[in-house]
């Protein structure tokens, strides 16, 4: 199937961080259209903003704690700011 088909021109794709393993991974909520529908993932800190870059994804607000939990962990894999990098580059809000 041709990349930019009128069925997937269309699709809008969407994150919301719901946590962290291991001071490692993000765990996130993934969905297509549909903020209600959802699979979840886990990714390498790196790898997951990627992911969201290459799938244009929105970021939905996470809660307070898992934000800053988040951000402190980036920092100590030298990746400060990976929400507010995302956010900034989908005009997203985390």
């Amino acid at each position: 199937m041709p990349k930019d088909t009128p069925s997937t021109a269309a699709m809008q794709t969407f994150v919301r961080v719901i946590g962290s393993r291991l001071d490692t991974y993000v765990e996130f909520e993934f969905s297509l259209n549909d903020k209600d529908l959802t699979v979840e993932l886990i990714l390498p800190f790196r790898a997951f903003e990627d992911f969201c870059d290459r799938q244009k994804a929105v970021i939905l607000p996470a809660e307070p704690e898992v934000a800053d939990l988040l951000e402190r962990q980036a920092w100590r894999l030298h990746q400060p700011g990976l929400l507010r990098r995302i956010r900034t580059q989908d005009g997203g809000d985390a």
